[in-house]
Formats: C-alpha cells, structure tokens, sequence
C-alpha cells in the first residue's frame, strides 16, 4: 500500500472544487443583485421634485392632511422667497447656500408657523444643512408664542425646514415626504 495524502486519487485534491467555484459565483450573482435593487439615483429624486419651492409648496399643501381651521388660517398666509434681508430671520442661519426657496407664514397673527422649501446648490452636503438647520431652529421666535415641534426632512437636493403646531407639522412633513414615492 502507498503511502495516503489526504488527497482523493480521482480528483487529485480537488475535490470540492467545483462546489467552490459555485459558491462564489452565486456569491457575484447575489451582488449584482443587491446592487440594482438599491435605491435610484439622486438626479432621479430631484426630477420627483421638479418645479419651483412655491410650486412644491403649494402642492405640500394641497395635499397634507391638515384640518379645516388651519386650512381656513392658511388662507391668510404670506407665500414669498426668502430674501437676504430675511434668511437669518426665517432659517436661523446665513450657512445654507440654496438656489430657490419658499417661506409660507402668518402675515399678522400670533401664530407661531412658518414652512420652508429650500433646493440647494449642486454638491450641497444635504445631511449637514438639515443639521444646521435643526441646530438653529428657534421655536421660541415669535413674540408670546412658541412652535411645539420642529421638522427637517429633504427629497433628493430639496429641504422642508417646518415649526408648528405637532400635528400641523407631521401633516405637512408626511405631504412632503408622499411627494418622492
């Protein structure tokens, strides 16, 4: 008797070898697979959003769940861009660099509201301006009154920054956030 390897003499220690090869090519298929399943592009998610802030905003509002008082006040809303004169008043900070907004808020009541679409500039770190914008949100502003919650959300380049009443803002960013499905 010779002498044993450990080696199978049919498959001269290769034994397995196919199943490994198998193993990682089931490995590259469920890669690939992985891969075209993730989320779409983020100019894909800035086409979702076309339009200007006033036109996303208008249809923020037509379709948030919001009751019919508050329907009836927003009536009386300013709906206007931010202007230079404004920006650290409405956003808390001048750090945001954005190319169109939209600010809607009571124009003479003591209604502590206002809603804010912002799109940013190409290669806006969109994470960190929505921390910026939570980090200087003062829901205290108005004079006697205070916003109850506060709400930063974005869809691809475009940021909802919204103080309010809770259910006032979770209505408002629910309708923003349907806008990208």
């Amino acid at each position: 008797m010779g002498k044993r390897t450990g080696k199978n003499r049919k498959t001269n220690g290769r034994a397995g070898y196919g199943k490994r090869v198998a193993a990682v090519g089931m490995m590259f298929v469920m890669l690939f697979s992985f891969a075209a399943c993730g989320k779409t592009s983020t100019s894909e998610e800035a086409e979702a959003l076309s339009g200007s802030c006033i036109d996303i905003l208008n249809k923020v509002y037509e379709t948030a769940d919001l009751d019919e008082s508050m329907r009836e006040a927003m009536q009386d809303y300013e709906m206007t861009t931010i202007d230079a004169d404004m920006e650290e008043y409405v956003l808390g900070t001048d750090e945001i660099t954005y190319t169109d907004s939209a600010y809607s808020a009571p124009m003479m009541t003591s209604v502590a509201y206002q809603c804010v679409v912002l799109r940013v500039s190409d290669g806006t770190d969109v994470p960190k301006a929505k921390q910026t914008l939570l980090d200087n949100a003062n829901p205290a502003k108005w004079i006697c009154v205070e916003a109850e919650s506060v709400a930063v959300e974005s869809i691809g380049d475009v940021i909802l920054y919204v103080m309010g009443f809770d259910e006032d803002v979770s209505a408002i960013k629910d309708a923003f956030l349907a806008l990208d499905e």
